[in-house]
């Protein structure tokens, strides 16, 4: 792995553990993805009925500033995705699965800014549930779209936990 990929898994998961905090949702790093879930969110939702709901959500994170992996359509971005991934991602299991990309400005310097008042990633990331998603015949990968009204911020990601609780689709 290079250190510009390095830097970018960092990023992504720096995004996404800034997003729960804000949002009040546990974050767990998942050391080996084999199946393609580099992170479970865990929050207790309260339903309407007033029954608590223990919500778990994994997501395998992708982060990307290269004009080869993703391009941007105005209203959603396609990033192409390994095969093994996209076979992982639309699998069903007992806890559901979203895919999130963090995309980046192509140049590394204005990734991240700082000054005394504030940090910013400068990038945004978008998620995509393949839950259910076609087969593919592709050997390599294959592109992916992600609407660019599915912004990972903290209120989506409370909206996605509560679904899970109420056991909607994604």
């Amino acid at each position: 792995m290079t250190q510009l990929s390095k830097q970018k898994e960092d990023i992504s998961i720096s995004y996404v553990s800034a997003i729960c905090a804000v949002a009040g949702v546990d974050y767990e790093i998942v050391r080996h993805d084999e199946d393609s879930t580099d992170g479970i969110f865990k929050k207790t939702v309260s339903l309407l009925n007033g029954v608590m709901f223990d919500a778990q959500l994994r997501i395998q994170l992708k982060c990307t500033s290269a004009d080869s992996q993703y391009k941007d359509f105005g209203t959603r971005v396609s990033y192409r995705l390994k095969k093994k991934n996209y076979d992982d991602l639309r699998r069903e299991g007992t806890c559901p699965i979203i895919l999130g990309v963090l995309i980046l400005d192509g140049k590394p310097e204005q990734w991240i800014r700082w000054t005394p008042e504030e940090l910013m990633i400068h990038g945004c990331m978008y998620w995509k549930s393949l839950s259910s998603a076609e087969a593919t015949t592709n050997e390599n990968s294959i592109q992916i779209h992600l609407e660019k009204t599915h912004v990972l911020n903290p209120e989506t990601l409370m909206s996605l936990m509560e679904k899970v609780a109420r056991e909607e689709s994604l």
